[in-house]
């Protein structure tokens, strides 16, 4: 549809920070380390981005930015260091001057708070989104609303759900398109709702409409199809790493904790999981490196009973392991 740009939205990312856990890992700790190590290639990424700008190849800077992923931290804009919120007793600006937060967190409770509404929008016709927009606008005009039709769309399409697929891209789009009309015009979003909606009342406006939606399905179609194909090469790679056992090194999740402060990696018991592991003995150690339970069944039938329990008990406090 002109006027609107979806190319961006070829390189969107799965909201699966909950669910690309290690298996024995507490969850929350999950969450946090693979927030570091999304931050680590976003970092790659600029410090390349760096030494071509300043080599003067702007043409390649310019490429490596648009393969950047997008994922719910940068797929909205943010200008000036400063997010605006749109609040039932309207505007609020938030201001983040070198602050370094785990945005991903923000967004899950974004979601726990507001999943029955979330449903609703999905489910909703044309009148009703309207009259959901107008009543619901401080939630469901939010940057994370955006955010959370677009990256379930994806989700939703490699679970082979295609019809659910299209219905939140409909209504993903009511949203983003939204945002977009009201971008030139530097007003607040939900202030355009009713303007955009007498837009496209008439049937051709409407045509018009679903051509975007379209467009963007089979955008999103074609990124699954390569996210998939993603998926598979690094499953490849790690089938064929755990066949060099002589080679093995410490799994990317437990190195990715030292690069966290004390505060950002705590257990859910309060312990540093840093600390704690390299407390242990060197077999419980290795059983957390591979995270082999039957190796850890194996030292625990080895160890003093008392002595096990001290340190297993230790372990699910720091979040090396889940009770579950």
């Amino acid at each position: 549809m002109p006027g609107f740009n979806y190319s961006k939205w070829d390189r969107i990312e799965l909201s699966d920070d909950e669910e690309t856990h290690h298996p024995n890992l507490d969850k929350n700790l999950n969450i946090r380390v693979n927030r570091i190590t999304r931050d680590r290639k976003e970092e790659e990424i600029d410090t390349e981005k760096e030494k071509l700008v300043s080599a003067g190849k702007l043409e390649q800077a310019e490429r490596l930015e648009n393969k950047r992923p997008l994922h719910v931290d940068n797929i909205c804009h943010v200008a000036e260091e400063r997010t605006i919120i749109q609040s039932s007793s309207g505007r609020k600006d938030t201001f983040k001057k070198g602050e370094e937060s785990f945005k991903v967190d923000d967004y899950s409770l974004f979601k726990q708070d507001n999943q029955s509404l979330l449903d609703s929008f999905e489910k909703a016709d044309w009148e009703e989104s309207r009259s959901l927009l107008i009543n619901h606008g401080d939630v469901l005009m939010e940057e994370y609303a955006n955010s959370y039709y677009m990256l379930t769309a994806l989700e939703e399409e490699m679970k082979g759900h295609r019809k659910k697929m299209e219905k939140l891209c409909k209504q993903g789009q009511i949203i983003s398109q939204i945002f977009q009309l009201a971008e030139p015009m530097k007003r607040p979003p939900r202030d355009l709702v009713p303007r955009f909606f007498e837009r496209f009342e008439g049937d051709a406006s409407k045509a018009a409409f679903q051509e975007g939606v379209d467009h963007f399905k089979n955008q999103l179609i074609q990124r699954a199809i390569v996210k998939k194909q993603e998926e598979a090469k690094e499953e490849a790679e790690a089938a064929e790493e755990e066949q060099q056992p002589e080679d093995a090194q410490p799994v990317s999740l437990v190195e990715a904790m030292y690069t966290m402060t004390p505060e950002e990696r705590k257990g859910p018991g309060g312990l540093d999981p840093v600390e704690v592991f390299e407390s242990l003995p060197e077999t419980l150690q290795n059983c957390f490196k591979s995270g082999d339970v039957d190796m850890l069944k194996q030292v625990a039938s080895s160890m003093d009973p008392a002595e096990f329990d001290n340190h297993f008990k230790r372990i699910i406090d720091a979040g090396l392991w889940s009770k579950g």
